[in-house]
């Protein structure tokens, strides 16, 4: 089975074993349970340390100017980076708050395996092509999983209907959008105009932020090195 191993580097706000094993157990149900069966993948083992492919916990978010990415190496194996500090800062820890640092756990986890090098995109219908980020749109929706006796929020995501222009619902796992290529309450998006030819002297990128989101989480995703900044540094 294929295996992405959880590795805490973080020194200040060093996740308990138990916590961390609750995350990987966590992640692992909602992998086999909610999102496989939808996506048509495989379901994936998560686990403290060991081998497979990597989420890697740090403790400053400068190093990405975000919660976390993921991205693939030079051999085109999927990784993810997720920052401590941010959740902290917030209020909130590894497992509790609405920041809580399993939720970017989740975020990246499920988009490592729906897009693992963050470079596919959806025609919406209306000449915009959506980055096919399964999370974004409804980064502050969750729900919890019961793990090793803890409940561990997860983050909600968007249903292959959700890139379809023409299809019915449902659009998330929760219910909460209403029609495809939409955004929910604290969820944001990446577009890209599509043209007959390349433009230019144009912006062909943009970020979509619903009016929600407030200005520091936007500068996070302008002004940092995640993979949001790296989608519209590479596309001029």
């Amino acid at each position: 089975m294929r295996t992405i191993a959880l590795v805490d580097h973080t020194r200040q706000h060093p996740a308990p074993t138990t916590v961390l094993e609750a995350i990987a157990e966590a992640l692992t149900i909602q992998v086999a349970r909610d999102f496989a069966p939808a996506w048509g993948v495989t379901a994936v083992r998560f686990t403290v340390g060991g081998r497979g492919e990597k989420i890697h916990f740090f403790e400053d978010a400068h190093q990405a100017g975000d919660y976390g990415w993921h991205i693939v190496d030079g051999r085109g194996l999927p990784y993810a980076h997720v920052f401590a500090d941010p959740s902290f800062s917030a209020g909130s820890d590894w497992i509790t708050g609405p920041d809580a640092i399993s939720v970017t756990a989740s975020h990246e986890a499920l988009e490592m395996l729906a897009d693992p090098a963050a470079g596919e995109y959806s025609f919406n219908g209306a000449r915009l092509m959506w980055a096919r980020e399964v999370c974004d749109a409804v980064q502050a929706d969750t729900y919890r999983i019961v793990a090793n006796g803890f409940r561990v929020p997860v983050s909600n995501f968007v249903l292959p209907a959700f890139f379809n222009p023409w299809a019915d619902g449902p659009y998330d796992h929760l219910g909460v959008l209403r029609e495809p290529f939409s955004i929910a309450r604290g969820g944001y998006a990446i577009l890209e105009r599509a043209t007959r030819t390349r433009e230019r002297d144009a912006r062909r990128f943009e970020v979509r932020f619903d009016d929600s989101v407030p200005a520091w989480q936007r500068r996070q995703k302008l002004e940092g090195w995640g993979r949001t900044y790296w989608r519209l540094a590479v596309n001029p």
